[in-house]
């Protein structure tokens, strides 16, 4: 229909995922353009109009005649579309624990992914240390943030929210027993999970449960 938006993405989690939690609770119309082979998005990416795109990327969301790319600024864009620029931060001290929350999720996924991408032999030799040396410090500082908070910012929900949840799912799906052992983490996970919205669409057959990234690429996902 004419009056919903269009989010694209690949057909994996990935960057995506929270962005469809985002549209899920936000609410807003939208229908679901799932790229599953890169000669489908390269293809389309060679004709108009996505041709005249500079800023052209996945994820994207069309609206009307808008095209808007780049996933921070997704955020930033259905915040505003849907009235609720509260999901940005509505004081400096929650935009400031928003961007410190972010920070982490960053470096967490920075060593993450190098982790699992290293080559097939080396990751069998070295996953468990190197979760251990690298990955594990951050989960237990961000665990230790989240303390006495219901999210990320404090009292109020923000879009950093949605994102710090798909890094639990990765998480709990990766390594439950560190899931588990982290108490603000899984605190945060089920206050999220249990959202409404979230909790409908996670039930629906709209929900991906996998993979987490493109299967091939990575030694996990």
């Amino acid at each position: 229909m004419a009056d919903k938006l269009l989010f694209g993405y690949w057909g994996i989690r990935g960057l995506g995922q929270p962005l469809r939690y985002y549209l899920e609770y936000l609410g807003l119309p939208f229908e679901e353009k799932r790229y599953v082979k890169p000669e489908e998005w390269f293809g389309e990416v060679a004709q108009p109009p996505l041709n005249n795109e500079v800023l052209v990327n996945l994820p994207y969301v069309k609206d009307g005649d808008k095209w808007v790319f780049e996933s921070g600024a997704l955020y930033v864009y259905l915040a505003h579309k849907a009235n609720r620029a509260d999901l940005l931060g509505s004081t400096p001290d929650e935009q400031v624990a928003l961007a410190q929350t972010k920070g982490v999720l960053q470096d967490l996924l920075k060593v993450f992914f190098t982790l699992i991408t290293l080559t097939e032999e080396e990751y069998a030799a070295k996953k468990d240390e190197y979760f251990k040396t690298e990955i594990l410090w951050l989960i237990e500082k961000l665990n230790a943030f989240l303390a006495g908070k219901t999210w990320a910012s404090g009292n109020n929900i923000t879009y950093v929210d949605f994102q710090l949840f798909e890094i639990e799912e990765t998480l709990k799906a990766f390594n439950a027993d560190v899931f588990n052992s982290q108490a603000n983490i899984k605190k945060h996970h089920d206050e999220f999970s249990n959202l409404p919205q979230i909790k409908a669409y996670l039930a629906s057959e709209r929900f991906i449960a996998g993979p987490f990234y493109p299967p091939g690429r990575f030694r996990w996902g």
